[in-house]
């Protein structure tokens, strides 16, 4: 249950940012891997009847578009900035953290900062999300965030 995690295991599961990996479409150790990986079996041969169904169901005349994402998400790749996952080019806080001894970015007394180029919009997200944290404690934050959507 969520509300047992320890705060090791919230870490493991927020980036530095205050994003939640584990409900990341590219997670590898996430949510929609394992949902997209457990519907990818349920639909196993599948892309045989779909054509068929299409006349009664005309969304299936898509599913073999359906299945090239449904694969995707079974494939993530990433295994999180805090573990070497390729982080974006223009956030520098998975090595900043690291450097500074900190977990979170509102954890640094340069908070906040200029060090990442974010796009406005990832940079107001950054911002709410680490003051956010720094008002309730990443505890309480990480609990809130599973009650909003992930994107």
């Amino acid at each position: 249950m969520t509300d047992q995690l320890t705060y090791e295991e919230i870490v493991e599961r927020l980036a530095p940012c205050g994003i939640d990996c584990q409900r990341c479409v590219a997670c590898a150790h996430g949510r929609v891997k394992s949902l997209a990986t457990e519907l990818r079996a349920a639909l196993q041969g599948f892309e045989r009847m779909a054509p068929g169904m299409s006349e009664h169901a005309p969304a299936l005349a898509g599913y073999d578009r359906f299945a090239e994402v449904l694969d995707s998400f079974a494939q993530a790749p990433c295994p999180g900035c805090r573990s070497g996952g390729a982080p974006l080019p223009f956030c520098t806080a998975p090595a900043c953290i690291k450097e500074r001894g900190v977990d979170y970015c509102f954890q640094c007394s340069d908070y906040p900062c200029e060090h990442n180029a974010y796009p406005e919009e990832l940079a107001r997200r950054w911002r709410l999300q680490n003051d956010r944290m720094r008002e309730v404690g990443v505890e309480s934050y990480y609990r809130e965030s599973l009650q909003k959507p992930r994107y």
